[in-house]
């Protein structure tokens, strides 16, 4: 018995093949903007955490009474070996970008003056950051975003070195 072929034979197949096409696009596209979430995000908690050790060091510096030292250990900012209490970090942050160790900025004297980034990649964020780290505008890779304090400066604000 021989049935004569429909003219549909074959789309099901055609339309199978074209969902999982859309889907795979789909998929894809997510996946690309989960991807950028989850990197401005890593680029905000750079920030923060960088600002958090920029404003750390600053406060270790000026709460030497008659000696204004660097703290030689970061482990310093939870602790401040100088006083009994003193807390100038609630604890040490990680490099969220890298996920290494940070580099350190060290002053004259061997302290640590900054922090800065390992990581090598592109910064994402271009323009409109917080006071002070306006050259960061500038940077070519997360490793130049250095967040340094700077006790020459006028008015004793942190700074950001070139």
């Amino acid at each position: 018995m021989n049935r004569p072929r429909s003219h549909q034979a074959g789309y099901t197949y055609i339309m199978m093949i074209a969902a999982v096409v859309v889907v795979g696009i789909g998929a894809s596209a997510a996946v690309e903007l989960v991807s950028s979430v989850i990197r401005q995000d890593h680029e905000r908690e750079l920030l923060f955490r960088g600002m958090a050790y920029q404003a750390a060091i600053q406060n270790y510096y000026n709460a030497g009474k008659t000696v204004k030292t660097f703290p030689r250990e970061l482990s310093d900012l939870t602790l401040d070996p100088r006083y009994l209490h003193r807390r100038h970090l609630r604890r040490l942050y990680s490099d969220p970008v890298s996920d290494l160790d940070w580099t350190l900025i060290r002053s004259p004297d061997g302290g640590i003056q900054g922090v800065a980034s390992k990581s090598k990649q592109k910064p994402r964020k271009t323009g409109n950051f917080p006071l002070g780290l306006e050259s960061f505008e500038s940077a070519e890779h997360y490793s130049e975003w250095i967040f340094i304090y700077d006790p020459s400066n006028a008015n004793g604000s942190s700074v950001m070195k070139d």
